[in-house]
């Protein structure tokens, strides 16, 4: 989520001042313990990350938006979680503070969902495959209270603690200088592809978010009230010293506003002149597997099938697609309509493995299949019922020993549509543009109004 470990100022502000910051944080633990149970607390289990992340590819399907606000509450592993939740009580509680517990929540909200359409609209940069990827976490909604944290105490200090060869190096720096810096590599590591799997531009869309969102939704009142007891130091949470100037300094302004007009080009960009990045195709599956029911959903860019197949978190859904389309039923059918009963074959399945390419044979009874191809030859519409095995992999040396495991047995049906993302591109895009638009105008002419603790 940052960069170094921000510590504030002073105390802290009466629990009951950031009550929703504590409840977030409870329920985005409890449902790590819970999503993470079955991996002893160290990961998320596959399911939940197969029925909760978010996937770009899923937006043009009603029934999948609930990802957009189930994705917030989901986190990757103990550090992802133990960080974020670090982040979220470090600014929330004065954020809460100023804005209150519901419009606090409102904000948290809505800058996660909008976190979410900015990564829709620049997973082109990354390609193809970014659109079907899960995304998991709070930090888009977090980002978003950064983003109303740098309008309303862009002067308050944090101390700053980086690691530097073992050792702690100390110091202070102002928040602005902080959220922006991290705003900055947000940005850049997005543009150089060198994020790592890492959803930046959702964070970097959190906070724009936020900021508009802050202009939105602050009590003024409020407001007024925090810098009159700011004036005589009440609040000990906060870093006082000599009087300070309201709102932003004018190089946090000048290098903020030029980092959102470099996202607006870029969303204006790829909403007009949008990529296009091929045949793309959402499944929807639903299936029984030895006598259990599952449903899951997956998207799959053509014509590069076996390393997406390979990718898919759910396991007993990464094994049915696999031996599918290594039965050639998933893609390349020779008709519209293809029936099979009974057909048994030693599928063969190619595993990566190191550096290493092999091929495996595996036993497979197609018991029975129905199904219906589009244009592109892809499967459109499929149901049956087959059996195959797993494959068990170990490691002895330096080679790999692969055997055959458990029988499993499945029916399924399977539905498939193709994706337009040049127009889920230009309409995300838009939404992109209009809200780092109003973004922008409330940092060049806002920022004094909202501002509690402005910059020296």
């Amino acid at each position: 989520m940052g960069l170094g470990v921000p510590i504030p100022e002073g105390g802290l502000a009466r629990p009951r001042a950031y009550r929703m910051t504590i409840i977030l944080m409870a329920i985005n633990l409890l449902v790590y313990a819970v999503s993470s149970f079955e991996n002893s607390f160290l990961g998320i289990g596959d399911y939940w990350l197969s029925i909760g992340g978010f996937v770009p590819l899923l937006i043009p399907n009603p029934s999948q938006w609930y990802r957009v606000i189930t994705s917030m509450f989901l986190h990757s592993d103990l550090f992802h979680i133990l960080f974020n939740m670090y982040f979220l009580f470090i600014f929330g509680r004065s954020v809460e503070s100023s804005l209150g517990k519901y419009r606090f929540l409102a904000l948290y909200l809505a800058s996660g969902i909008m976190a979410s359409l900015f990564h829709t609209a620049f997973a082109f940069i990354e390609g193809p495959a970014s659109y079907s990827i899960p995304a998991i976490g709070a930090s888009g909604a977090i980002s978003g209270i950064l983003g109303a944290y740098l309008m309303l105490y862009p002067g308050t200090s944090l101390l700053m603690v980086l690691p530097v060869f073992f050792f702690p190096w100390v110091f202070w720096i102002k928040a602005s200088y902080y959220i922006l810096f991290w705003f900055a590599t947000q940005v850049i590591y997005g543009f150089a592809r060198a994020a790592g799997g890492t959803a930046v531009f959702a964070h970097a869309g959190g906070l724009v978010a936020g900021v508009f969102l802050i202009y939105l939704l602050a009590d003024r009142e409020r407001i007024a009230q925090l810098r009159v007891l700011r004036n005589v130091a009440i609040f000990s949470y906060l870093r006082f010293g000599p009087r300070r100037t309201r709102g932003l300094g004018k190089f946090t302004k000048s290098l903020f506003s030029t980092l959102l007009l470099l996202l607006l080009a870029s969303a204006a960009y790829a909403s007009l002149y949008p990529t296009d990045q091929g045949k793309v195709k959402s499944l929807t599956v639903m299936y029984t597997c030895q006598g259990f029911p599952y449903s899951d959903h997956v998207g799959i860019s053509l014509p590069d099938l076996e390393s997406q197949l390979s990718a898919i978190p759910l396991d007993k859904t990464r094994i049915l697609l696999n031996r599918l389309n290594a039965a050639g039923l998933l893609y390349n059918a020779t008709s519209g309509e293809l029936n099979l009963v009974g057909w048994t074959a030693d599928l063969p399945l190619r595993l990566v493995l190191g550096s290493s390419v092999i091929t495996v044979n595996v036993p497979t009874t197609i018991i029975s299949f129905k199904g219906f191809y589009d244009a592109d030859g892809f499967l459109a519409y499929g149901e049956g019922s087959i059996a195959t095995r797993t494959l068990n992999i170990a490691l002895q040396g330096q080679s790999y020993k692969i055997t055959e495991g458990d029988l499993l047995n499945y029916e399924f049906k399977i539905s498939i549509q193709t994706v337009d993302l040049i127009t889920l591109t230009h309409h995300t895009g838009m939404i992109s543009v209009f809200l780092t638009l109003l973004s922008l105008a409330v940092v060049i002419t806002k920022d004094r109004e909202l501002a509690v603790v402005g910059e020296d």
